[in-house]
């Protein structure tokens, strides 16, 4: 998000799928209002412990 902070979270949710490969995923999502009023998902993978944007 390129350390923008965030002003309003406006929904979370979890996506657990493919637990039966040996390539799961496990992640959070956050649809958040940047104090630029820019609106972004973000999703922090449970798997790699690391953030990742859905859609800038």
């Amino acid at each position: 998000m390129n350390r923008q902070l965030v002003a309003l979270v406006r929904e979370e949710w979890r996506v657990v799928d493919r637990w039966w490969t040996e390539e799961p995923v496990d992640r959070r999502y956050f649809e958040v209002v940047l104090e630029s009023g820019q609106n972004v998902s973000v999703y922090r993978d449970r798997e790699e412990g690391c953030w990742y944007t859905q859609n800038a």
